[in-house]
């Protein structure tokens, strides 16, 4: 079973991932979480950093080089499906900036990757954010889209079994994304998204809430803005995929019994 985080900007979708895990991991239940190396944040862990007298620990060196590391891994890799989804998903939205394409390209095939592995499990694979939130950012960095361009990408996109939207109030969000940037060095705020356009992404996640509920996805809305509304949060999302495993359990013993019985 895969379920998938989504929401704005410093909603706290890394955070929640981790809480759910560990409440997870008390109950005795397994679940995997899959925290996404973001694009804007660090070098993808299969392309490993290279030492030229540079000071890696540098976040601004990371951010000005990566663009050149990950275009010559990008083109290090042999085409498959992965990488055709990755081109497909860039052609219905396509960044303006070249750079842009080029990360989100290869993020999207290690996405799939990823994804691929999670989808041949018997137990429960969370990731933090996937392919909602690509479709998020290719329309936040794209010259903007519509509700039609934004549901035929989705539809091209892979679907998990759970949909989980982070809410928080947008004074909650700036306040949040402020403190993030006073904590980053000059070089790394030029290279980060600005506030406003990181605000912009709600109602662009808002779009894609009411598209995958259109198509019957199970979409679930929680808060994690206190300790209390992330217990209750922690609490709702526990009781169902209890009932989702519950469900699971007995379509599994038909079909069983199906096979057993055999036609009449």
């Amino acid at each position: 079973m895969i379920v998938e985080l989504f929401g704005p900007p410093a909603v706290g979708k890394t955070t929640f991932a981790h809480a759910l895990a560990a409440r997870r991991r008390e109950s005795g239940q397994n679940l995997e979480v899959l925290v996404s190396s973001r694009p804007a944040e660090r070098l993808p862990a299969s392309v490993p950093p290279i030492r030229h007298g540079c000071n890696w620990s540098n976040p601004a060196l990371q951010r000005l080089s990566r663009p050149v590391v990950e275009a010559v891994a990008l083109l290090q890799q042999r085409s498959d499906e992965r990488t055709h989804a990755a081109v497909k998903l860039l052609k219905i939205l396509p960044p303006r900036n070249i750079v842009w394409s080029i990360r989100l390209r290869q993020y999207i095939w290690r996405l799939s990757r990823a994804w691929d592995r999670a989808s041949g499990v018997s137990h429960v694979v969370l990731f933090d954010q996937a392919f909602v939130q690509v479709l998020c950012s290719l329309a936040l960095l794209g010259s903007g889209a519509d509700e039609a361009q934004l549901a035929r990408a989705l539809d091209d996109a892979p679907k998990s079994d759970l949909f989980i939207r982070l809410d928080a109030p947008a004074i909650v969000l700036e306040n949040r994304l402020r403190d993030r940037a006073n904590h980053q060095g000059a070089i790394e705020r030029m290279l980060e998204l600005d506030l406003k356009t990181n605000l912009a992404s709600t109602p662009i996640i808002d779009k894609l809430d009411k598209l995958l509920r259109q198509r019957g996805h199970k979409v679930i809305h929680v808060l994690s803005l206190d300790r209390q509304s992330l217990r209750d949060s922690l609490d709702a999302i526990e009781h169902r995929l209890a009932e989702d495993s519950i469900i699971a359990s007995r379509n599994s013993n038909a079909t069983r019994a199906d096979y057993v019985q055999g036609p009449h």
